[in-house]
């Protein structure tokens, strides 16, 4: 017996047992599968993107297909901080809406209904709230509205609505008031009243006029408008721009002509002597109190020694005018090396329209200027005058 059996038959098994054993096959050993780690890796990324797909067509199907509504295009601003304004037009959700309308086609050709589409492109609207007065470093929100329920009936879901800019690139310059110190009065010319306006002498320099709209027979007896005319060129060459050129003034109701001077009171009378009499002097005072008489007999140099009396009277050329004209007459004494001084009265007068204004106040309007000398005959003398 070998060594083998005997080894087996020593074991402490039932014959019955030993038997099976003895022919029982000895099972082969099978090998694991093993499968790299890139290749788990490559397979996650595989179902990750497959689910993302799929996910993407679920949410398409269930929340709509997206359309981003702003592009990435930046405006451009032109003008002044401050007064500054678009340079051109800028419309960040025309490619959107290009490829909306394209959509409309696509569905068109497959059948599809495009009324919810269409609408829904119909409503789109875009724009700042505002189109100019922009400042450097100012943010301004870019925003759209549309009709959600066409979006949604249309499949469409709309993003990036809103978009914020910063103003930039606008040039410097200060904001100059042209009315800051302007003022309106009534005056009178040739041809009755009109409205002077006054302004400051250095907005004058920079070549800035004004008018009125004034008008004798469409006054409403309150305001008036004054526009201001100037070269912004020339403004921004002294660093200022203007962004109002009109504004209202309230000059008030018109004066009311006096057509007979016997309504007046003594007081206003003698108020309007005082008044004009100031001016007389003021322009003697410019002759030396020295005026020129050409006579026949000769040139000579009379001295105004004085101002003995004044009288107010209706112009008689005048009488019948709406707004007669009223002479203010200034008899003057006078001196001089010859006698003719002693043989002939001198005076000045003042012609021009009396007005009550708004206030009471009356107001003696002349244009009315003398200059140094005499004229005249048979020895009545008048300061010589030019206007009325």
């Amino acid at each position: 017996m070998s060594e083998e059996k005997k080894e087996y038959e020593d074991l402490n098994i039932p014959f019955s047992q030993k038997q099976k054993a003895e022919i029982q096959p000895q099972a082969k050993q099978r090998k694991s599968f093993h499968i790299p780690a890139p290749a788990w890796f490559a397979i996650g990324c595989a179902v990750m993107i497959a689910a993302a797909l799929i996910g993407f067509r679920i949410r398409d199907s269930v929340l709509g297909e997206q359309v981003v509504l702003l592009d990435a295009s930046v405006p451009s601003f032109t003008g002044y901080s401050g007064g500054g304004t678009l340079n051109g037009e800028f419309s960040p959700e025309k490619a959107a809406v290009e490829k909306l309308q394209d959509m409309v086609e696509e569905r068109k050709a497959k059948g599809r209904s495009t009324d919810s589409l269409v609408r829904l492109i119909d409503s789109i609207s875009c724009g700042f709230d505002r189109d100019s007065g922009y400042s450097n470093n100012e943010n301004l929100i870019y925003a759209c509205s549309y009709d959600a329920d066409a979006a949604e009936q249309a499949g469409i879901r709309l993003s990036n609505e809103t978009k914020a800019y910063t103003v930039s690139g606008l040039a410097e310059y200060q904001v100059l008031d042209v009315f800051s110190g302007v003022s309106a009065q009534w005056q009178f010319n040739d041809s009755g009243l009109y409205v002077e306006v006054y302004a400051p002498q250095e907005y004058l320099d920079m070549g800035i006029d004004y008018v009125t709209d004034y008008d004798e027979l469409t006054y409403n007896n309150e305001t008036v408008s004054i526009h201001s005319e100037f070269d912004q060129n020339v403004l921004r060459s002294y660093g200022y721009v203007v962004e109002t050129d009109d504004m209202t003034y309230p000059l008030g109701p018109r004066p009311e002509a006096i057509t007979d001077a016997n309504t007046l009171k003594e007081e206003e009378k003698e108020a309007l002597k005082q008044q004009m009499q100031a001016v007389l002097e003021n322009e003697l005072t410019g002759c030396n109190y020295r005026a020129a008489l050409h006579a026949l007999t000769g040139t000579y140099s009379i001295e105004i020694t004085g101002i003995e009396r004044a009288d107010i009277q209706t112009d008689p050329v005048s009488y019948f005018n709406e707004a007669p004209l009223f002479r203010i007459t200034y008899v003057l004494s006078t001196n001089s090396e010859s006698l003719i001084s002693s043989y002939g009265s001198f005076d000045a007068h003042y012609t021009g329209r009396i007005y009550r204004m708004a206030d009471g106040s009356i107001r003696f309007l002349t244009n009315t200027v003398h200059a140094c000398e005499f004229s005249g005959w048979f020895g009545m003398y008048s300061l010589k005058e030019d206007g009325e």
